[in-house]
């Protein structure tokens, strides 16, 4: 029988007819989701992405599937950097503006992306997701950023930073270094005649200096050091992490490079340097008010010269002494070989040093340890040329390479004890040398692989009883 043709009939064609029209809609919207040309993910209301689409998980070199059920915060990020969050003002209830932020995140081949992210909540459209995300990438626009603001803190001709960039990184690292009581040091360097190179020579060789000396200097400097251009040849170096002492061998050693440059015309070029250290609150004026005063000097007495703070030295050796005063170094037995001669020989090595540390004044004078840093310094070379005999005339097969090592450690050796005995290094220094070098990595490291082959080799020294010298007085 066949049903009459009514408005109720229409009704119901109508309905039938609905699915297939969401079902039309719902391609159109995934079509749309695909074809757009930032990435859109679904989050769930765990922060997991229930969808993605491909301009999404191309952007980070993901596959489709490995991103599916990824937490939003496992998207990978340049270490150091927070990740990527649901922020706590948006809700489930939809009622909370998008968020916008820009961050970096690090694809799976390793290729730094700047994206700015946006997310919204979800939940009044959809079920299936609480939020959504957009990612659009940046990196063009952020790498343009870094150039112009680069562009606006260099100086063009020195490639140091300018005047002011220099004063506000100075400034933040004296903040961080007082907040963490490290040591930071300053250089002031002003080429010297530099008015007559530019008179005799013309500008243009003039600037070729300026150039070099930038170039020359950010050969000496350490990653994290800062170089700036103060004002026509004054340039400014600031040494974070660093004691007078260290600043002032960073100083000749530019003073050293740049007098080693060969300048057309013959032109000799050379610079003044004045090192003054950060005092506990001082200020980034004051700081360069005295670094100046130190370079002045150094023009005063003849130029081509590094003139340093000399309380700033005291008060680095005061310190120094304060805290070796609190270093005692012990005989181990974990030290012992079982061979008496070398045994005595190492013991003799800790009580030298003891000896030092015990000689030390509390007013930062030092002058009592120089004989017993030359005493220490010729007993190690004593000791390395009697052990070197040993293992020669024992046959130890890598007699050769530990002779080496030990040439090393002389030269080493050689060179803080002409450091010493001028003033350019410290008690610290020196004994620094002895426990990490010569202690830690030779006596505790490099000896023991002889004490096996020794024994082995030589039954009556094998079966010698351990030295039992008593343990060095602290």
């Amino acid at each position: 029988m066949r049903m009459p043709v009514g408005p109720g009939n229409n009704s119901a064609r109508k309905t039938a007819k609905q699915p297939y029209a969401s079902t039309r809609e719902d391609k159109r919207l995934r079509v749309a989701f695909e074809l757009v040309t930032f990435g859109i993910g679904l989050i769930d209301q765990d922060g997991k992405f229930t969808e993605v689409n491909r301009t999404l998980f191309e952007m980070f070199a993901f596959k489709k599937q490995e991103m599916i059920g990824m937490p939003l915060s496992d998207l990978p990020v340049p270490e150091g950097d927070a990740p990527v969050e649901i922020p706590d003002k948006l809700g489930l209830n939809g009622d909370s503006s998008p968020v916008v932020m820009e961050k970096r995140f690090v694809s799976k081949r390793g290729k730094i992306v700047w994206v700015e992210v946006s997310i919204a909540s979800n939940a009044r459209t959809s079920k299936a997701a609480c939020f959504v995300a957009s990612f659009h990438t940046i990196t063009k626009r952020k790498l343009l950023q870094f150039a112009l603001e680069e562009q606006a803190s260099i100086d063009t001709l020195t490639k140091a930073l300018n005047r002011a960039t220099f004063s506000e990184r100075a400034a933040i690292e004296f903040l961080r270094a007082g907040r963490n009581g490290h040591k930071t040091s300053m250089v002031m360097a002003d080429l010297d005649h530099f008015k007559k190179i530019n008179d005799t020579c013309g500008h243009a060789v003039g600037d070729q200096v300026l150039s070099l000396f930038g170039d020359v200097t950010r050969d000496c400097l350490r990653v994290g050091d800062i170089l700036g251009r103060w004002g026509g040849e004054e340039f400014l170096i600031l040494l974070p992490d660093t004691g007078p002492l260290g600043a002032r061998q960073v100083a000749e050693r530019i003073r050293e490079a740049i007098e080693a440059q060969s300048i057309p015309r013959s032109t000799r070029v050379t610079a003044s340097l004045g090192v003054v250290a950060q005092r506990p609150g001082e200020s980034f004026a004051a700081v360069v008010e005295r670094a100046d005063e130190a370079m002045y000097e150094a023009k005063q007495i003849g130029r081509n010269r590094v003139v340093t703070n000399s309380d700033d030295l005291m008060r680095e050796s005061k310190g120094d002494c304060d805290r070796l005063h609190l270093l005692t170094l012990y005989w181990r037995r974990y030290y012992e070989c079982g061979i008496p001669e070398i045994d005595a020989e190492h013991q003799q090595l800790f009580m030298i040093a003891n000896r030092i540390l015990a000689s030390l004044n509390p007013n930062g004078n030092s002058s009592e340890a120089v004989p017993l840093v030359d005493e220490l310094l010729v007993h190690i070379a004593q000791h390395f040329k009697h052990e070197e005999k040993m293992l020669r005339q024992n046959g130890f097969p890598r007699a050769h390479a530990h002779c080496l090592s030990h040439s090393r450690l002389l030269e080493r050796a050689d060179e803080l004890a002409t450091q010493f005995r001028a003033q350019h290094t410290t008690v610290g220094a020196v004994l620094g040398f002895v426990v990490h070098d010569v202690v830690a990595g030779h006596i505790a490291m490099e000896d023991r692989e002889y004490f096996p082959w020794m024994k082995s080799h030589d039954p009556d020294q094998g079966r010698a009883p351990r030295s039992r010298a008593a343990r060095p007085t602290p």
